[in-house]
């Protein structure tokens, strides 16, 4: 990602989502940006000076970076970085695209699966919900199967209630994923909902 060409203040994202460690994310901003910012932890090499009533930080990016920082987390984001880098973006999208629209296909005829969030050009990420079942319980079940999906309000509780749920289930597909693993989540669903519903 060109950051600069996009034009953005800041550029976010977290390490696992690019199949690194938890706890560790990038978060890059324009020089103004950064220096606007004001720290919200103290302590280390962040501080530049302190006495008894005044702090003085250090400039960015140190101003921000209080105590020891996540060092094995950050040695494995660079790894996960490199790794990354072997793929072609529009080859990654193909093949994520590709994997939601078969599992997308295969869910159409269950009845009473309801699919949250179809706008063009979306990511390869499935929200869904099942008359009748939690999708807590959904979860349980898939993983019986070795189908991981995730259960809950995805950190985006209003937009559960704009959508009228408690919860959704979420299915990702991602470089690592096949069409078998797909017909596997589509059979494993099927089978719980005749278990649920």
């Amino acid at each position: 990602v060109d950051v600069q060409a996009l034009g953005c203040d800041w550029y976010v994202f977290s390490g696992h989502k690019l199949y690194g460690p938890t706890g560790i994310g990038i978060l890059c901003g324009t020089d103004e940006a950064l220096a606007e910012a004001r720290p919200y932890q103290g302590g280390g090499e962040m501080i530049e000076t302190v006495s008894m009533d005044r702090i003085t930080y250090n400039e960015a990016p140190h101003k921000f970076e209080a105590g020891t920082p996540p060092i094995l987390e950050a040695i494995g984001l660079g790894a996960a970085i490199r790794w990354f880098q072997q793929f072609e973006p529009s080859e990654v999208h193909a093949h994520e695209h590709k994997l939601y629209a078969r599992a997308r296909e295969g869910l159409r005829g269950i009845n009473g699966l309801t699919v949250h969030g179809e706008a063009p050009g979306k990511g390869s990420v499935l929200a869904f919900s099942l008359q009748g079942a939690h999708p807590h319980d959904l979860a349980q079940i898939l993983d019986r199967y070795g189908v991981a999906i995730r259960a809950g309000h995805h950190c985006a509780q209003p937009l559960m209630t704009h959508l009228g749920v408690s919860a959704t289930a979420r299915a990702s597909f991602g470089i690592y994923n096949t069409e078998a693993e797909v017909g596997i989540f589509i059979d494993a669903l099927e089978k719980a909902r005749g278990m649920l519903v």
